[in-house]
């Protein structure tokens, strides 16, 4: 009883902090708030240190109560997973629909934490730094658009690929990487999570793996209606592409997710030796 109340007053805390569903509703109106460096650090830093939390405090002090919240986290994770994907395809501002995906993404991170195993935890790592990286550099991405236009509405944009092609390139290859494409960083640490929680719950994993279906849904309508179609308002045919200074700060992160995707041994198996003592220790 004793782990029991300490895990959920420690989940209190980090349930907010990833944010988790029903705790998640203060994370959209914040990037929304944020300026583009405030949404970077949010997602590619602050948020991990709540599924961190997990790891490092929870599953080690509290190894039973963990064991005897698999399924009630499992729940939470899915929901979040489902709902906040679905939420994301409604919305009108770009920045909006990475908020969301953000929480789902971090429903699949939680998903693989309980799945207590050596796949699901090291997965769910993985993807902490997939997730930083990728969101990071679509918040980036939509701060380079924003400084230009000064919206982040997608009505007020289509055809940005003929005018920004370079532009409409990097964002293509961060949103294939969001969504989880094989040889990208985020295929690598969806798949483990994934697989990882199948030997807990074949069924709510088979639910979970909607994550790539719908996430592949809202950020392929997000990019036909940004980049593709016809260029309706006259002020986007005179917009400049990437400068030296963006192009700088986003070639290192696409470097990044092609070579992590393709080859994630440098994470892996430090990551590795590491979850293996957790899970002993448990």
């Amino acid at each position: 009883n004793m782990q029991l109340w300490l895990f959920i007053a420690f989940f209190a805390g980090f349930a907010i902090k990833v944010p988790m569903v029903p705790f998640h509703t203060w994370l959209p109106y914040a990037h929304g708030q944020a300026p583009t460096i405030g949404s970077v650090i949010l997602a590619a830093v602050l948020l991990k240190m709540g599924t961190y939390g997990f790891i490092r405090f929870s599953l080690p002090l509290f190894p039973d109560a963990t064991v005897a919240m698999i399924m009630p986290m499992g729940i939470l994770a899915l929901i979040a997973i489902i709902y906040t994907a679905m939420v994301a395809y409604a919305q009108e501002d770009i920045k909006q629909v990475i908020a969301y995906s953000s929480i789902s993404h971090m429903g699949v991170i939680i998903l693989g934490i309980f799945a207590l195993n050596v796949e699901g935890i090291g997965g769910s790592l993985f993807l902490m730094v997939s997730h930083g990286i990728v969101s990071g550099a679509l918040f980036m991405l939509v701060g380079v658009i924003y400084d230009r236009r000064h919206t982040k509405m997608m009505n007020e944009f289509g055809g940005l690929a003929k005018v920004m092609p370079l532009y409409a390139t990097v964002f293509g290859i961060m949103l294939m990487a969001s969504v989880g494409l094989p040889l990208t960083i985020g295929f690598v640490g969806e798949f483990l999570s994934l697989l990882g929680f199948f030997a807990v719950s074949p069924y709510l994993t088979a639910s979970a793996g909607l994550t790539i279906i719908l996430g592949a849904i809202y950020m392929l309508a997000l990019y036909k209606k940004t980049f593709f179609g016809a260029i309706v308002n006259p002020i986007n045919e005179k917009l400049q592409d990437l400068k030296g200074r963006e192009i700088s700060a986003l070639i290192p992160l696409v470097i990044l997710v092609v070579f992590l995707g393709v080859y994630p041994k440098p994470i892996l198996e430090p990551v590795d030796k590491s979850v293996k003592q957790l899970i002993q220790t448990m």
